[in-house]
């Protein structure tokens, strides 16, 4: 006879699950997707609250995508065509190259490769609230380091955060969400502690930003993650890599599960990265889009737009005299979608707008505008 949760004295019929789970997951909580699956259940409403591109995939991407499913019946390559296209793309030698089913993966990788229980890893906040999950999945301490009140990176704190039980350093470049990058001698300062760092360059591709993948050919403790979900505009397909020193990879992969990137993900990836004109034509739309609200939203009293190289705005609502979560919900009541910034440690109140189309873009600066008190009407 088959024993049940019921058949244990004295504890609910779900608690037999206490027995077996690791303790330290007792807190976790799974990643709210509900803004996500709302705003595909309402396909009226402007994304500008996930940093999505806002243009979709170019024609012969979607080819390559669609001439790939022919054959998903077979499990994929390794993907070798798509490393060596990234490797040149980023001008590091493609030993130097580990795929990932978004950067995400790549990022879980690496946490999973360096973190053990009672660990550390320093990261300066605000920041991408990922790298803050992962550590502590991973039963590490996250050391949390913040910016200065000029939003600058406090490099002496940093350093002094620094222990015998760290493990990694998390920088993202840019910034999500101040919208800055690293400098080369914050970065490099941060690289001679020796500690394995980790540069999370999402948002590279929306900028004049400077990639530090060069780097790895003189600093094996660098590790910098990228993607094609912002700029290159792929992120229902899930594909990001990474880049570090050929041991480094070489460990990543070995903790890395098989097949995580599809044959779909690598066609696509192929199609976008050969092509120039693609990521060329991405940046600069994004590059004028994000000027031109930038410029229209500065002046608006009690209103501070942070400047961006990203394909985001953060802005400082603070002035206004009306809270984040106010202006969140005049958007909303208007078909648009912010984010408030609270999940990424940025006490007060701040709003993040995606660069979304030129309509989403004017409806978002239209609506803001009347939520601002002393506001006349503005169009970027």
């Amino acid at each position: 006879m088959r024993a049940t949760t019921s058949d244990m004295p004295g504890r609910p019929a779900d608690s037999w699950l206490d027995r077996f789970v690791r303790p330290d997951l007792g807190d976790a909580k799974a990643y709210d997707a509900t803004h996500h699956d709302f705003a595909w259940q309402h396909r009226e409403l402007a994304r500008l609250m996930s940093n999505e591109c806002p243009l979709p995939p170019d024609p012969i991407v979607i080819e390559a995508a669609t001439k790939a499913l022919a054959e998903a019946n077979l499990y994929p390559n390794s993907g070798w065509e798509l490393r060596d296209a990234l490797a040149e793309f980023a001008g590091v030698d493609p030993a130097c190259v580990l795929l990932g089913n978004g950067s995400t993966e790549i990022l879980d990788v690496v946490t999973r490769s360096f973190i053990s229980p009672g660990d550390e890893a320093v990261i300066p906040v605000p920041t991408y609230a990922f790298f803050e999950t992962q550590v502590r999945l991973n039963g590490g301490r996250a050391v949390l380091v913040p910016v200065t009140q000029d939003l600058g990176f406090d490099i002496p704190a940093i350093v002094a955060a620094v222990g015998p039980r760290t493990k990694l350093i998390f920088l993202c470049s840019p910034n999500n969400p101040i919208g800055r990058s690293w400098t080369d001698q914050e970065v490099e300062t941060v690289l001679g502690l020796g500690i394995p760092t980790v540069i999370d360059q999402a948002y590279l591709e929306c900028g004049p930003g400077r990639s530090f993948a060069p780097l790895v050919a003189h600093y094996p403790n660098l590790i910098v993650t990228r993607t094609m979900s912002k700029a290159f505009g792929l992120a229902a397909i899930r594909l990001g890599y990474g880049i570090a020193d050929r041991a480094v990879i070489d460990l990543m992969a070995r903790v890395r599960i098989p097949f995580s990137v599809s044959l779909i993900a690598i066609a696509a990836g192929l199609a976008a990265v050969r092509d120039p004109g693609i990521l060329e034509r991405r940046r600069r739309y994004i590059s004028e889009e994000r000027d031109r609200l930038f410029a229209a939203l500065s002046v608006l009293p009690g209103v501070e737009p942070w400047p961006s190289e990203a394909n985001f705005i953060t802005i400082d609502v603070t002035a206004t005299g009306r809270s984040s979560t106010d202006h969140v919900a005049d958007a909303r009541a208007a078909d648009i979608l912010l984010r408030r910034m609270s999940a990424h440690r940025l006490e007060g109140q701040y709003v993040r707008v995606t660069i979304g189309t030129r309509e989403q873009n004017e409806r978002f600066l239209e609506v803001f505008t009347r939520g601002v008190p002393g506001a006349s009407p503005v169009r970027p």
